[in-house]
């Protein structure tokens, strides 16, 4: 008779080899998987299976999973993007090392619920299907960095969508979405979030609490306003908002003040809050086709920036300090209601760009001596009767457009505009103009069609007005 004492103890020694044969393989580091092999036929990697870290199905025409898939134990990284999947096999969900999985651009309506098992999963490639839900067994998927979900048909996420609390980027450009979950503020270690093009009329008031986020992306929304909690994004550094419907910011938006491009345009924002100015590091602020009626003078503090752009708003006025600005290269105040242009300019030194067309400007009395920089000057479109012989300080100007206004004369000064290249003075009263015109050598088209010259004038002009382009 067999010893019990020794059966037991050899039953036990059998379980013990038993599952020590199953063991499950060791996952590697980020570093480990990216030096790994990569597999393209699913036949190869079934004869290497232990080496079978990595395998990239991509563009195979396939329908559903290769039989025996679940022998790659070893399996890390897997990509079937740009098949012909419609349902995802509930095989995949049994290879559970999965760290990498990408199922972009196939035709999936649904991720199964299954998903939930994928548990050491840092990455979740799904962009450019047919989804229009996600499981809420997602949240199980904790580990998960990076997910891309943009290009699919969500209306919504769920709620568990906040346990993933280790997510860095998250993508969900042209979802759909018309709303996130409260739970959203939970991602406390996002750091790029693309919301681009979806159709979101508000942001949860938890979404200040992103406050490791450096990139966001909400263009194209349909945004109103934005919560107060927003100026807690302190570490944001690229922030697009542009072609929304937002009617004012936080009070404290300018707090966000790492942010060296602010892109506003395509809104329908009435002012802009003083604390703008201490949006000290910007380069470029583009608020153009909004409602603005004013400039708030805390624009005069952002000392950095390059490029300031307000064309189509209702502004009505700018003087003072508003935009002097040491840095500016560029501003374009087009289309606005423009009545009273007398800024100070004597920080000016760098502009090279000066848009002012279509305004109601009737006289300039700004000083254009300080403009030694300034390439082209648009004053079109207004109601300009008469032009300060200051204008011919600005030296350096190439381009000078002055069509579309109340011009009778002009002075024969002109002729110091040594590097003017174009002169459009079509559509104002001349009778005469200057044929001290002529002797600017760099000048290659001038405009002055549209004005009602003696006819005697005409000649001359067309003797003495030598360029390449003459509009008469």
């Amino acid at each position: 008779m067999i010893n019990k004492k020794y059966f037991f103890l050899f039953l036990s020694l059998l379980v013990t080899i038993s599952s020590t044969g199953k063991k499950k393989p060791e996952l590697l580091s980020t570093e480990e998987l990216k030096n790994q092999n990569i597999f393209t036929s699913f036949e190869e990697a079934l004869v290497y299976k232990r080496k079978a870290y990595r395998l990239n199905l991509e563009r195979q025409k396939l329908t559903e999973l290769p039989k025996k898939i679940e022998k790659l134990d070893r399996l890390q990284e897997l990509s079937i993007s740009y098949n012909q999947f419609k349902t995802l096999d509930s095989r995949l969900f049994e290879l559970t090392n999965l760290q990498v999985l990408k199922i972009a651009g196939n035709g999936l309506t649904e991720i199964p619920e299954g998903i939930g098992k994928l548990t050491e999963l840092t990455e979740l490639h799904l962009i450019n299907n047919n989804l229009t839900t996600l499981p809420s067994s997602i949240g199980n998927c904790t580990k998960l960095k990076i997910i891309t979900l943009g290009e699919n048909q969500l209306t919504s996420l769920p709620e568990s969508i906040g346990k993933l609390v280790n997510l860095e980027k998250l993508d969900l450009f042209a979802s759909r979405l018309t709303e996130l979950p409260e739970s959203f503020g939970n991602l406390k270690k996002l750091k790029e979030l693309d919301l681009d093009r979806n159709f979101l009329t508000a942001l949860p008031e938890s979404f200040g609490n992103l406050k490791n986020l450096q990139i966001l992306k909400l263009e194209g929304n349909m945004l109103k306003s934005l919560p107060e909690s927003f100026s807690n994004l302190t570490l944001l550094a690229e922030l697009k908002i542009m072609q929304n419907q937002l009617t004012q910011l936080p009070k404290n938006f300018g707090n966000l003040n790492l942010i060296t491009e602010l892109w506003l345009d395509h809104n329908s924002l009435i002012q802009l809050p003083e604390s703008i100015g201490n949006m000290s590091r910007l380069k470029i602020l583009d608020v153009s086709k909004n409602k603005l009626v004013e400039l708030p003078a805390t624009i005069s503090q952002l000392s950095n920036l390059e490029i300031l752009n307000c064309r189509e708003n209702k502004i009505q006025k700018i003087e003072g300090n508003v935009i002097n600005l040491p840095g500016l290269k560029k501003i374009d105040l087009s289309i606005n209601k423009i009545k009273l242009f007398n800024p100070e300019t004597n920080k000016l030194g760098n502009l090279e760009t000066m848009e002012l067309d279509m305004n109601e400007i009737r006289e300039i009395t700004f000083d254009f001596k300080p403009l030694t920089k300034l390439i082209t000057l648009n004053l079109s479109g207004n109601q300009i009767s008469d032009l300060p012989i200051s204008v011919y300080n600005a030296a350096a100007l190439e381009n000078l457009r002055l069509n579309e206004n109340n011009l009778e004369t002009m002075s024969k000064e002109i002729q110091r505009l040594s590097k003017l290249k174009v002169l459009d003075l079509s559509s104002n009263k001349f009778l005469l103009v200057p044929l001290s015109i002529g002797e600017i050598k760099t000048l290659e088209e001038i405009n002055l069609s549209g004005n009602p010259f003696y006819k005697w004038h005409l000649k001359q002009i067309r003797d003495k007005i030598k360029v390449e382009k003459l509009i008469l």
